[in-house]
């Protein structure tokens, strides 16, 4: 429950976005969550256009104030529920939005990208999880039929992370009746079947992690990992960030707050 009690979600008029605020109506509880669908109107690159600026900002607003629209409609007036255009580029609109809602969950539309050149390029989702501050779910349909979180793949390495990933699943399997398979890939040598944790692991896989989330992902409908919320260089090896780039179903990166988050939250 912790992870979708205060939810933004990013919507641009694409039904990637739609599908992100879809997938997060299912996945919150229609009691005790916020859902906040945020839609940024950023309309620098039109007031470049010369003497034709004014009718591509017009358009611009038309098209945020549509995709504001659509997104109510999806809401249905759930309570605790709003949509709104926020004028500004979506990372700023974004990052604002969540702060100020104090979020413990961003979700966004998951188009396949390189992970790598989203970072040099500035792309919002990888700027996002790159941030590290709360969780994040990538939306992403599924192929022929209506998004179901009916199968749920946890990847588990028996750390702190991989923990509230676990505890996140099963409450999720508890709400909506979700199956839940637990997965140890064993490929990095971090975990293997004799330690301490192994009860917990209902499949054992030899490849690397991110080879063997990715291949799960063909046919589960959520993968949930933990975030270690590293940063600068160090996060360039995340493996719950390759993980949400190349995974062909929806994920979800459970951010565990550090200690000060957890007291800060609590003033």
């Amino acid at each position: 429950m912790a992870v979708f009690a205060r939810v933004v979600v990013g919507v641009d008029g694409t039904e990637w976005g739609f599908e992100a605020l879809r997938q997060t109506l299912l996945l919150a509880p229609a009691e005790g969550s916020s859902v906040h669908a945020v839609t940024a109107l950023d309309t620098s690159p039109a007031r470049r256009t010369g003497f034709d600026s004014a009718y591509w900002v017009d358009g611009l607003v038309e098209e945020a104030t549509t995709a504001r629209d659509a997104a109510a409609s999806i809401l249905g007036g759930r309570p605790d529920s709003t949509a709104r255009v926020a004028r500004g580029g979506p990372l700023h609109v974004l990052r604002h939005a969540r702060d100020e809602a104090d979020a413990t969950l961003l979700a966004l539309g998951g188009r396949h990208s390189s992970r790598f050149l989203g970072i040099v390029m500035g792309d919002t989702a990888t700027e996002l999880l790159h941030d590290g501050t709360c969780s994040v779910l990538i939306a992403r349909p599924h192929a022929g039929r209506s998004w179901k979180p009916a199968s749920v793949v946890v990847g588990f390495d028996g750390s702190a992370p991989a923990l509230a990933a676990l505890a996140t699943a099963d409450e999720l399997a508890a709400r909506i009746g979700a199956t839940v398979e637990v997965v140890s890939a064993t490929g990095d040598e971090s975990a293997r079947p004799d330690s301490a944790w192994g009860d917990k692991v209902d499949t054992w896989d030899p490849e690397h992690p991110v080879a063997a989330f990715v291949e799960r992902s063909r046919v589960a409908d959520l993968i949930v990992v933990g975030s270690r919320s590293l940063h600068g260089l160090r996060a360039l090896g995340s493996i719950s960030e390759r993980v949400a780039h190349r995974a062909r179903c929806s994920v979800l990166v459970v951010h565990q707050p550090s200690p000060a988050d957890a007291t800060a939250s609590d003033i």
